[in-house]
């Protein structure tokens, strides 16, 4: 609906000879359809970027993939619990890679046992993760 350019009240199409509000002749501007109404629109001030989530499918993979390294927390921010991530699974592994092959095993498989039972680990915590549905990051936002 166009507005009187004088009074600025809401008429019909109808009334594009006279306002029947203030008795404007022509109250009707040409362009009232398309009227650019930015001008009266605050801009945002700073310079800010829209925020894309992070894959929770994504996620998942990592912890299958990469989680023996903490790759998967990481990603989402959180360089704590990915480093105490990393150093937990390398001084398990060297820990029961040096009981092992001190004790009974005193081959390289005393290291990749232990390797292997991490990396199991981490694909089960992966298909866990997958079943998940409120993961968040570390800046509280909700995995896509």
């Amino acid at each position: 609906m166009p507005y009187c350019k004088n009074c600025h009240k809401e008429i019909s199409r109808l009334d594009k000879d006279l306002c029947p509000y203030c008795g404007q002749e022509n109250p009707i501007q040409g362009d009232y359809l398309t009227k650019d109404v930015t001008c009266h629109i605050d801009p945002v001030a700073g310079e800010y970027k829209l925020y894309k989530s992070k894959s929770h499918k994504l996620y998942a993979i990592l912890a299958m993939a990469l989680g023996l390294f903490g790759v998967h927390d990481f990603y989402l921010g959180y360089k704590g619990r990915g480093i105490a991530f990393l150093i937990a699974s390398v001084s398990s592994i060297a820990g029961l890679g040096c009981l092992l092959f001190f004790t009974c095993l005193p081959s390289f498989w005393a290291f990749l046992l232990p390797a292997f039972a991490w990396i199991l680990f981490d694909v089960i915590l992966g298909l866990l993760l997958l079943k998940k549905d409120c993961l968040k990051d570390a800046t509280g936002e909700y995995l896509r």
